[in-house]
């Protein structure tokens, strides 16, 4: 985030066109390309992905260089963001589970003593809990299986609210291992992306996709592909001062 304030100050972000009709409206549309990448990558980023993902892009609408030059810190704040929603989803999913054990644990203490009453802490639990998602279901039914005969009563509230579903317990098991799966891959993802994007040299990024580059690179006499780094950068940015005020230039918000 220290980074995103530095290299992308608010003079520079409102240079970038936004698109009108997103999702992600009234940010710029480059932020909207990170996040559709990382949605589509499962938060995996990589140099060759990344260019054809640009490339494809630029065949509709070319991006400006200021626009490259900001894609890295969009992956990085889209990979944040991505890693936000699975702690969001892993923390309730905690928390779901933590409450499944202590209703399942108040049960078993109840059968024990007295199990006529197991069914009025059921209702205290219905009554609390009416919509219980995968993660409360799979700990309750867990440790509600491993009790036998004397949690029967809530076993069968369980299947009979998992039908009403068009659920059965297995089923429910699965879709939470899969779950858990794929949050795990897309933590790992996230994480080694973000190792990825702090150890790129961007500048071969930036020359490889930009559509000013190529053209320039067309030079019949040979010179300007010879020029170091600095001073290709130099003829890059010439043209993108004179882009602003040319009438085949707009700043106005692209439409998706």
């Amino acid at each position: 985030m220290r980074t995103a304030r530095r290299h992308l100050p608010k003079g520079y972000i409102r240079e970038l066109p936004c698109l009108i009709q997103s999702p992600s409206s009234g940010h710029p549309r480059v932020y909207d390309i990170a996040i559709e990448l990382i949605s589509h990558a499962d938060g995996r980023v990589d140099i060759e992905g990344l260019c054809a993902f640009v490339a494809a892009y630029q065949t509709i609408t070319p991006l400006r260089l200021g626009e490259l030059w900001a894609i890295p810190i969009m992956l990085r704040l889209a990979l944040i963001e991505n890693l936000r929603r699975a702690s969001v989803d892993v923390s309730s999913g905690q928390r779901e589970r933590a409450r499944a054990g202590v209703w399942a644990d108040e049960m078993v203490a109840v059968a024990a003593k007295e199990p006529a009453r197991v069914v009025l802490v059921l209702a205290d639990m219905v009554r609390q809990n009416p919509t219980p998602n995968k993660a409360f279901v799979t700990e309750f039914a867990s440790r509600v299986q491993a009790q036998g005969t004397s949690l029967a009563i809530a076993m069968s509230w369980l299947e009979h609210r998992l039908a009403e579903q068009g659920q059965t317990v297995d089923q429910v098991f699965q879709l939470t291992s899969q779950s858990q799966a794929a949050a795990q891959v897309s933590i790992g993802n996230s994480i080694g992306s973000l190792r990825f994007l702090g150890a790129t040299d961007w500048r071969d990024f930036v020359e490889a996709t930009s559509a000013v580059e190529a053209t320039l690179r067309l030079d019949p006499t040979g010179v300007y592909p010879q020029m170091d780094f600095a001073t290709r950068d130099r003829y890059r940015h010439v043209v993108e001062q004179v882009a602003k005020t040319s009438e085949a230039s707009s700043s106005k918000p692209v439409a998706k």
